[in-house]
This record gives structure tokens, sequence and C-alpha cells, in this order.
């Protein structure tokens, strides 16, 4: 019994109770409330070689109806197995019910096409001959329309087992880039993104280091961190790698091979249950619009200096705005881990006004209480950093950005540095980049690209009291006076920027850590 359950997807041929852990997986998993359930698809036994990932889908869709209508089963993990494991992947793209999955569980994700030539009986030369005939021959019937054609027994044996197998199922788990290709090796970082950036729950790969599989020049360790780090989940670091050192691919030998992954798979549901985990859900899609964007700008202007006979160096800006509250800096922040390495995060906080400035101001009791509002900030200072990033032709190759030290309640001087030779997008984010007034002027136009975080300004306004409990110095009455006379002002004044916004999401979480209170300490 329970609404909880983990359901297991099996590998080629594989059936009821053929991943012999199971049975150890069942009682350990019971023990939290977590039921094991086991489908047998239209893929199962020897039905593999005319199916598909997405018929997969459609199987687990119909499972999942029937245990949320007839089973009491709210939510799932799904756990795959070898060739499983791309069906989790795809589901979690495709599937119906993917919101009702709370995590995915990769026990042996290895690539068929790199398996292939491990089992091969006969000589190399031989085995990469009948490879290409046959790749040929399933490409020329797929074009033709008849990709659903079971081609020639020879054709089956280079897979394995001696079962039908069709046209598209052949060319999907023997070519590079199609439907079952997930976890090659010499997929680049990029590619991987592209195929497993799509999965936002939290996610676990488990890879035995003496992999049947897997060829013994990949080292398991390093294609699991990069399997991780093309998830969506990675943003939020919620992809973690277990390396098994014996077990094989189905961990059955030796015995208590299996052991170790149970006790991980337990670890892994437990941490689900935490009622502050967060999921993405438009941060994907946003980050893989942004980098369309970005690659079309930077084709556009290389063309452009090309003509001209200069060089380009702009980056791509991003804005990120939005009410206090939204959890715009942990998406900013996971939006950065998405767009990887060549992309830079900066917060707006940088340019608050210090609080020896403001309490040098005639209005100083007052604005050192609305310190958040828009006349705090230095924009003039804002607006001098961001030339330098646009500048064209720039004159500065590395620019220096402020945070902020909420110990010190002060701007950090040159806390981030903007390397133009490295960074070709900038993400920044805050409360009034699409602000057009009191002083904000222009700023918008600096970013090609403005995202707006919704929410509703009475639980966003919320989410600031909770934050604010950790001042000390202030009742809690203090505090939410002042959350409704200042930063219910401020998140008013934000969403009438909302209109200037190239694409406006809403939020769906809060902040992972609050990012620390901006009021004076008494």
């Amino acid at each position: 019994s329970g609404d909880q359950a983990v359901v297991c997807i099996g590998g080629l041929t594989d059936g009821l109770l053929s991943l012999r852990y199971l049975p150890q997986l069942a009682p350990a998993l019971a023990s939290l409330g977590w039921r094991v359930i086991q489908p047998v698809l239209r893929s199962s036994y020897s039905g593999w070689g005319y199916s598909t990932l997405t018929q997969d889908a459609e199987d687990i869709d119909l499972l999942l109806e029937h245990l949320f209508a007839k089973r009491g089963v709210q939510e799932v993990v799904l756990l795959g197995h070898s060739t499983g494991c791309q069906d989790a992947v795809k589901y979690m793209e495709v599937g119906k019910h993917r919101s009702s999955v709370r995590g995915v569980v990769l026990q042996a994700p290895v690539s068929d096409r790199e398996a292939l030539a491990l089992t091969n009986q006969g000589s190399d030369e031989e085995f990469r001959k009948q490879l290409e005939k046959y790749s040929d021959m399933a490409k020329r019937l797929i074009a033709e329309g008849k990709g659903d054609e079971i081609l020639p027994r020879a054709a089956s044996l280079l897979m394995g087992p001696p079962h039908p197998i069709s046209a598209y199922r052949f060319d999907s788990l023997a070519g590079r880039m199609t439907e079952d290709d997930y976890f090659s090796s010499d997929l680049s970082d990029s590619e991987l993104k592209q195929r497993l950036g799509h999965i936002v729950v939290p996610v676990l790969f488990a890879i035995s280091a003496d992999d049947e599989y897997v060829p013994r020049s990949v080292d398991s360790q390093a294609l699991g961190l990069r399997l991780a780090a093309a998830t969506g989940s990675s943003a939020l670091k919620r992809a973690e790698v277990m390396v098994i050192e014996h077990g094989g691919h189905a961990l059955r030998e030796p015995p208590g091979a299996a052991e170790s992954f149970v006790a991980r798979v337990q670890g892994f549901v437990c941490r689900l249950a935490h009622p502050d985990l967060p999921v993405l859900s438009w941060e994907v899609s946003a980050a893989q619009e942004i980098r369309r964007r970005a690659s079309a700008a930077a084709a556009a202007a290389a063309a452009a200096a090309a003509s001209a006979g200069a060089a380009q160096k702009k980056p791509f800006m991003v804005a990120i705005s939005g009410m206090p509250g939204v959890g715009k800096s942990t998406s900013a922040q996971a939006l950065g881990r998405l767009l990887g390495e060549d992309s830079i995060m900066l917060p707006m906080d940088g340019f608050h006004t210090p609080m020896a400035d403001l309490q040098a101001r005639a209005d100083a009791a007052d604005a050192t209480y609305r310190r958040g509002a828009p006349d705090t900030f230095d924009v003039p200072r804002l607006r001098q950093v961001l030339d330098q990033v646009v500048q064209d032709p720039p004159e500065k190759s590395v620019v220096p950005f402020p945070g902020f030290d909420h110990a010190a309640q002060d701007p950090a001087p040159e806390q981030y540095h903007f390397r133009r030779e490295t960074h070709k997008i900038v993400v920044m984010e805050g409360l009034y980049l699409l602000h057009e007034a009191d002083g904000w002027n222009g700023i918008p136009d600096y970013f090609d690209f403005k995202l707006y975080v919704d929410a509703d300004i009475d639980e966003a306004i919320a989410a600031v009291k909770e934050r604010n409990k950790v001042l000390s110095g202030y009742t809690p009455e203090e505090l939410a006076a002042r959350c409704d006379r200042v930063d219910r002002r401020n998140a008013e004044t934000v969403q009438t920027s909302k209109v200037r916004a190239d694409l406006v999401v809403q939020s769906t979480f809060l902040p992972l850590t609050p990012p620390g209170p901006l009021l004076p300490q008494s």
C-alpha cells in the first residue's frame, strides 16, 4: 500500500523479475512507504526489435493512468535499467503524466551503438561491413516510409538476440543522435544537453565501472559526470552519480553487488520527501531560447563585422526581472548553469547605494528604511558598467561587477568579472532592469532579451516576510509592517515593467536560500 511507487523498466529482452535486484529493492523501499512495480511493455521479451521509445512512453502512460485510478498511487519514480534508461528519459520528454514523476533513476545507462562492437562474435572488419550494410538498408527503408519493415535475420544477430527487428529500431539503436542514442561517450557536451536537458526532476545515474557493455576506453566516472551535468536537474544540483566498482551491467555478480545500489536508491527517494524540493519548469526551455537567439545574433553580428572589417565582441545580454520574493535569483543561477561556461550570471544587488551614502542624504532615515526602492540604487554606476560591457568596439577585455555582501549589508567591489573572450552571454537579474522611470530610463535597452518572472503579489510578499525572519534587531511585527509598506510598493512598481518583457513566465518555486536582508541592522 502507499501512494508512491517506483516503476522499474527493464532493458532489451527483459521481462518480469529479470532484474535480479528487484526482490531486494522491493522490501527496502516498502519500509519507506514506496511500492515497487515492474510493467510488461510491448517491447518486453522479444518485442524490443519492432517497438520504439515513443510506443514505450505510451505504454507507461497507460500504466500510470491505471495506478492513479485503481491503485491509489499519486507520485512515481521511474527506474530504468539498460535500454529502460532510454524509456525513462524519453518519458520525461513526451509522457502525458510526467508532471507526476518525482525523480528518475538510471541504472546502467549505456550506448547501444558502442555496445554493438563489444558483443560482436566475428572479425572487426566483417562486423563493420555488416553494420554498414544493414544501416544503409535501414536508412533507405525509412526514407521510403517503410521504417516498420523487418530486416533480414542477420541484422538481428548483429544486435545479439535473434528476434525480429524493424528498420527504424535498427537505425535507432545503431545510429548517432537517433531516438535511442542518449548515453554515447562520443557525444559532445552540447549534444548531451540536447538529449538530456529536458530532465528537470532529481536524477540518479548508477554506473558500473565493470559494465561489460561499455568500452574499456570509457572513463565511467567522467562519463557519468558529463551525463549528470547535461540534465536540467544539474542546474539545481539535483543530479547524482554513483559508480559501482563491481557488479557488471545487471548488478548480478559478485553476491551483494546490488546492496550499495539499493541503499543509494533508498536515500534518493528519502531526499524526494523534502517539502521544499525545487523543480525547474520554464528554465530549460528559456535557456534553449536564449541560446538560439544568442547564436542568431552572433551570426548576424559576425557577418556585419566581416563586411566592415572589424571584430564583433558584444555579448548577448539577458535581463531577468520580477517582484521581490518570486525566485529570480534561483532561476538566474539555474539559467547560468544550463547555459554553460560561456555565460555569466550577474546580480543587480551590487549596485545598491552604500549605506554610508544613504545615511548622508537629507532623507537618511527614510532612505535607509526604504532601501531596495528604485531611488536607493546607484543607477549611474550601473549604466557606466553596462556601457563598458556592450561597447563596440570594446575598450576593456575584463569588466568588474560588484556583488553584495549580506553580512556587511553593502556592495562588495569587483566580486564578479565579465571576461569578453569567455563570456558570450550575460544574464543579469534584478528588480528594476525593465523599469523606465526614477532614473532607470534606458536601462532596459541594454538587453537583447528581457524575461519577467511573474507571481501573485500577495504570495510574493508572503515569501519576503518569511525570508526576512532571519533579520536580527527587529520584531516580527516591525518586519511585517516594512514588507507591507516598502516591499509591496516596490513590487507594485516592478509589476508596471512587465509590459517590456520579451517573455513572461510564472514563478513555480521560492528561492532555495534567502538572498539576505537589505535593511540596516539595529
